[in-house]
């Protein structure tokens, strides 16, 4: 079956469109940036319209470039940045106000003012932890990060919308909802990955939470209608294509991550190394509530393959009466995310605040230049720890220096610290998930960091796995897919996941407790000093 999937990858910083054949390859790729506007602290905002005007730029021109015409693509999926949000008019399908962005901290006070107040339309159970009910039952903190809050916040800031959106006249989404709605018409959906990262998506009931709902004063009739990942997520508008592409497909980044790293099998995980760090592992098909301050999130939702008897031929059931399809299944897979604030945002640090090297790929030959950090420990806690710490008053710091400490001491520090926290966090999932960690499979820009690369699956002491295709991302949703039409099948996902070099522990159990406990002790001197 010949055919191509156009993939669109809207990220925080760019929109890109990449074009995979029916092996899973990409054949081109397309890329334009977004800008990220602060117009006040706290506040990150981007143009709703500039989102979308670059995404459907970006696939107009790949498929230009890739030499193809529109009636060439079988489907299109879509990824996207999580938790941003976006609110628009349901009639004239104009945003009504600037997309507020996942990095948004303007709720900060929001969120802690829930934990205090008095509920008086709802009874949760206990009057004083709201925030342990918001984990109950979507597996999340409370906490700005999320939609739920930035929803909030437009509503109880503008009562003309919120007085609209009682009527129905004002729509809510996150950013592929918006993608949708503009590539559509109308479809008003949203794919249950990006759902379970609202703070309004009961992930045991698979629906949206009325009492949360109620609890963060949002009107669900401005939320949209969940969808499976794999669901149908309707036809972009006549006019738009030369043809209307069905779109089958729809995965929060991270969770696409996961699926094109092929980690479909339980105890399964993979760490994106980008900015931050992103480790999300497979738990299967039951939301185990993290006990070590991590998050459950539904991983995805597939429809299972129809099913047809095979002893029985056409005839023969058309004849008894029997239905050839039994009903599709709908198939939750969860995970279990942390988070690492900082990874190679601490190499921009070192080139673009001290000034140690010029280009960020330089970091590894710097590093290289001394056999080991010595006792030097960076603790990278400039906008304080993340998983499963989540202590937003520690500060960053470099202990352990002496008068022989040079420059690639610390950026040797500065790769370990990275290590560490990844660490720190598939330790704590490893309590929560009764599937031991087999190997950790590897993406994003400073995965391509070989010092880095080795001294991970070190400290882990299990074998670390770094793809050829980088571009994780986008083929994971693309694969989604390709699966549905029929275009890839299972075996897709393994023949396209090829390894581009695998690191294997070589560490003594000794050199390894030694860098735990120096580890460990600064990030113990940093609590005690606050």
């Amino acid at each position: 079956m010949a055919g191509y999937i156009l993939a669109l990858d809207q990220g925080t910083t760019s929109s890109r469109a990449i074009l995979y054949d029916d092996h899973a390859r990409p054949i081109k790729m397309v890329q334009q940036p977004t800008t990220l506007k602060t117009p006040q602290a706290g506040f990150v905002e981007q143009d709703a319209q500039q989102i979308w005007q670059t995404q459907i730029s970006c696939a107009h021109d790949v498929i230009n470039r890739a030499g193809l015409l529109a009636t060439d693509v079988t489907s299109i999926a879509i990824t996207n940045q999580r938790e941003s949000i976006v609110i628009w008019d349901k009639k004239t399908g104009k945003p009504l106000a600037p997309a507020i962005i996942w990095q948004d901290r303007r709720t900060a006070s929001y969120c802690e003012k829930l934990t205090t107040e008095p509920t008086n339309n709802i009874t949760y159970s206990n009057q004083n932890d709201i925030a342990s009910d918001v984990q109950r039952i979507t597996g999340l903190r409370l906490d700005p990060y999320f939609s739920a809050s930035k929803i909030a916040w437009l509503l109880e800031h503008n009562p003309e919308w919120r007085a609209r959106a009682n009527k129905g006249e004002i729509a809510v989404g996150t950013i592929d909802s918006w993608l949708i709605y503009k590539l559509t018409g109308g479809e008003h959906v949203i794919d249950v990955t990006n759902a379970s990262r609202t703070l309004l998506y009961d992930i045991h009931k698979m629906a949206w939470s009325e009492a949360l709902c109620t609890r963060f004063a949002i009107p669900m009739n401005v939320l949209p209608k969940v969808l499976p990942s794999d669901g149908d997520f309707g036809k972009t508008k006549k006019g738009l294509f030369a043809k209307q592409i069905p779109i089958h497909a729809v995965l929060g980044d991270q969770h696409a991550a996961l699926f094109g790293q092929g980690c479909l099998d339980a105890g399964m995980a993979k760490n994106t190394y980008g900015t931050g760090c992103f480790v999300l592992m497979n738990i299967g098909t039951e939301p185990r509530l993290s006990e070590h301050k991590l998050l459950t999130t539904v991983a995805w939702q597939r429809k299972s393959t129809p099913f047809r008897p095979e002893s029985l031929s056409l005839d023969q059931i058309v004849q008894s009466g029997r239905r050839m399809l039994q009903p599709p299944k709908k198939q939750v897979t969860y995970a279990l995310e942390g988070s690492v604030f900082m990874a190679g945002a601490i190499v921009q640090w070192l080139r673009d605040n001290l000034g140690m090297i010029q280009q960020s790929d330089e970091v590894e030959y710097l590093a290289r230049q001394v056999d080991s950090s010595g006792d030097v420990v960076l603790l990278p806690a400039f906008t304080g720890l993340g998983a499963p710490y989540w202590r937003s008053d520690v500060n960053a710091s470099i202990t352990g220096m002496s008068r022989g400490t040079t420059k690639a001491h610390i950026a040797r520090a500065a790769l370990e610290a990275v290590a560490y926290q990844t660490y720190d966090v598939l330790i704590a999932m490893q309590k929560d998930s009764p599937h031991p960690l087999t190997e950790l499979r590897v993406d994003g820009g400073a995965a391509n960091n070989d010092l880095l690369m080795q001294f991970q699956a070190d400290l882990l002491n299990v074998p670390v796995l770094r793809p050829k295709d980088t571009e994780i991302t986008a083929k994971g949703v693309a694969l989604l897919a390709g699966l549905k039409t029929g275009l890839y099948d299972e075996s897709t996902i393994k023949d396209s996941w090829q390894v581009d070099q695998r690191f294997e522990p070589n560490m003594s159990s000794d050199a390894r407790e030694q860098h735990l406990y120096k580890w460990q002790q600064a990030i113990d001197r940093a609590l005690r000093a606050l």
